[in-house]
Parts: structure tokens; sequence; C-alpha cells
């Protein structure tokens, strides 16, 4: 992985985090969390989201309005489709002491 492909998964990471830390306290209409949410996209983030926003309106798509389809569509475009299998593996491997997951 590429130094600058590792720090955008992280500030993605860190976005990711800091959202449900922030939805989680405050309630605020969904427009408003999207607002909030994209206010703090930095680097490739905010290129790739103004891209975005720029193709959808080119498309004739309506805009991005919930937190629900900003987190698919961000999913889609950041985590590896083989992110899942590799975590249900770790999930596998992790033991306790001489126990496994299973026992």
């Amino acid at each position: 992985m590429q130094k600058s492909a590792a720090k955008t998964e992280s500030s993605i990471l860190y976005i990711y985090i800091y959202i449900y830390f922030l939805l989680g306290v405050y309630r605020y209409s969904e427009e408003k969390k999207v607002k909030l949410i994209v206010v703090e996209f930095t680097d490739y983030a905010m290129v790739w989201w103004e891209r975005l926003v720029v193709e959808r309106r080119r498309n004739r798509e309506r805009p991005v309005s919930t937190w629900e389809e900003l987190k698919t569509i961000m999913k889609k475009r950041y985590v590896p489709k083989h992110y899942y299998r590799e975590l249900f593996n770790c999930l596998q491997m992790i033991t306790l002491g001489n126990k496994s997951v299973e026992e």
C-alpha cells in the first residue's frame, strides 16, 4: 500500500469514528449530518467528494442527503471486497490463553 493511500484510509477511518461519536451524541437532521461529515473530509477524501457531487449533478441524480446513503457510497469506494473475509479470518484466530473462539 502506498503512503498516500494509507494516509487516506487512516483519515477516513478517523472520520468514520468521529462521525459515529458525533451522531450518537447529538440529534441532527439527515441533511445536517451529511454536511457535518463532509466538512471533516480532507485531502483525497475532499477531492473524491467534490467529484462525486459533480458527477451526480451531471447525471441528474439527486444529491446525497442521508448519512446511510453516504456511508454506503463510502463503503463501496473505500472498503475492499475482501475486507469482511479478512476480518472474519482474524476473528477466528483470536485466542485467550490456550482457548480459541470456537471453544
